[in-house]
């Protein structure tokens, strides 16, 4: 949703990594929204893995209403397991999820509206500013994968014995182009010298 948010982030190495998300006007949507609207971060990649966040300014559910939802979403085709902490001043959670494939986990209760005022920006906006850590733990491969990627490294072995053989054709001419310079006599046939006339 451009324009509502502002985020950044952080890798600590490839499967490690630091998201943080301001949420413009976050006091007016706890107040507004209806439970269910989300709030969608851009995509993000740790390791092979695409992952979104969805934070619900009043709840995923009827239920929920008067608190702040917290989900991390596993957009893949395979399922991860990641170590996911989440932060919104000094309250923060964290849990080791196994996340099924196009589907999400986190908390539906994260934080009620009345304890989560103290951490919005002053001032009459009243900005959320959280933050997300994703430490992938692991991503299942499945056979259709290793298929396609061997597959794939088969294609690659194809091309590289096919350049290997290009190259060796064009050292060959090189080589021979190379020593009909160096040797110009070996190329003139001898003719015989004609006699002078006078």
């Amino acid at each position: 949703m451009p324009g509502i948010t502002q985020e950044w982030k952080h890798y600590s190495n490839d499967n490690n990594m630091n998201y943080n998300i301001r949420i413009f006007d976050f006091g007016h949507k706890m107040n507004t929204w209806r439970a269910g609207r989300e709030v969608r971060s851009m995509p993000f990649k740790v390791g092979d893995s695409e992952f979104s966040l969805d934070i619900y300014p009043n709840g995923n559910s009827k239920e929920d209403r008067g608190n702040i939802s917290v989900y991390v979403n596993n957009k893949n085709n395979w399922d991860v397991m990641v170590d996911f902490k989440f932060s919104i001043g000094s309250k923060s959670l964290n849990s080791v999820m196994q996340i099924e494939h196009n589907s999400g986990r986190g908390w539906p209760n994260f934080c009620e509206h009345s304890e989560l005022w103290n951490f919005l920006d002053d001032g009459q906006s009243r900005n959320l500013t959280a933050s997300a850590n994703i430490k992938l733990i692991w991503e299942e491969v499945t056979q259709q994968e290793r298929k396609n990627a061997k597959e794939e490294v088969q294609g690659l072995k194809l091309e590289v014995s096919d350049l290997k053989r290009k190259i060796e054709t064009m050292e060959s001419t090189m080589m021979s182009k190379l020593e009909s310079l160096e040797n110009p006599a070996k190329k003139k046939s001898s003719s015989p010298c004609p006699e002078c006339p006078i």
